[in-house]
């Protein structure tokens, strides 16, 4: 009884305070910011965005155009430049002449305010598993709103996707952001979240997932001459595809499921660091 008059005796203050005529909101609207690193008008953002309203208030801020691979690059010394336009599902972004790091480090101190509660990156077209995350800009984006304190998804499917799978894939990502939501996780953490292709009889489940120790796929370069000089030119090749041990993130996708790893910041190895130590002594 002491509680409940406690609680009657404070929102009675507020209404005091409020202005005449004014509604005092009880509740506080969920904030997602949503990036990405196949540039603004990539079509696994816009459908992940729309999907994601069914929780919260979207904001879209992407790189202005694709940004594959620059992992946590950043812009230092160029002038970022905004570009505010309309997808064509209807939503209004802005996009940003910065790396996904960078983006998502302007749209949080600089667009959003105050920042968000969550930011999902994605949704990529192909995986980002095992130490692919490394050179990931759609990990990097999500790494960077880490860094800033907000908890965060990287999303990623499979690059064997028909283009309607990003649906049905934006809905696995709500999955996992309404149980985000729910549960919370610790600083300094976020979830990489990738997606098969949908078999034809769904996906198998979800499985938490360890980062696989192997490049998450093939990778070659392809050579070709400069018809200018004949001075040889290499273009990067890289496909999906790659063996992990059962656990590991390789190999849930590679076994129908959708994986769902948890990342920290930080790489310090204390076991390593003890024996440096030996070096010294």
């Amino acid at each position: 009884m002491r509680r409940t008059r406690i609680v009657a005796v404070l929102l009675l203050g507020l209404c005091l305070l409020a202005p005449v005529g004014a509604q005092v909101r009880t509740d506080v609207p969920y904030r997602i910011l949503v990036s990405n690193d196949d540039g603004v008008n990539a079509p696994g953002l816009a459908a992940v965005a729309k999907t994601l309203q069914a929780i919260g208030e979207v904001t879209i801020v992407a790189p202005a155009v694709n940004q594959t691979g620059k992992g946590h690059s950043i812009v230092t010394s160029e002038p970022v430049f905004r570009q505010d336009l309309t997808l064509p599902n209807g939503l209004h972004a802005i996009g940003l002449t910065a790396t996904p790091a960078t983006t998502v480090n302007i749209a949080i101190r600089n667009i959003v305010t105050p920042p968000p509660d969550l930011v999902v990156s994605g949704i990529n077209f192909g995986y980002n598993l095992g130490l692919t995350n490394y050179v990931s800009g759609t990990v990097g984006a999500a790494r960077q709103a880490a860094m800033l304190g907000i908890p965060a998804i990287a999303a990623s499917l499979s690059e064997t996707g028909a283009p309607q799978d990003y649906g049905v894939a934006a809905e696995e990502v709500l999955a996992v952001a309404r149980r985000l939501k729910q549960f919370g996780i610790p600083k300094a953490t976020f979830l990489t979240v990738n997606i098969p292709a949908r078999p034809a009889g769904g996906y198998k489940g979800y499985r938490v997932t360890s980062q696989a120790s192997v490049q998450g796929g093939v990778e070659s370069f392809a050579e070709t001459k400069d018809p200018r000089n004949g001075s040889a030119i290499y273009w990067n090749i890289y496909k999906d595809g790659a063996s992990g041990p059962e656990g590991s993130d390789v190999w849930a996708v590679a076994n129908g499921y959708v994986s769902i790893t948890p990342m920290k910041l930080g790489e310090s190895d204390a076991a390593l660091g003890r024996q440096v130590e030996g070096w010294f002594k």
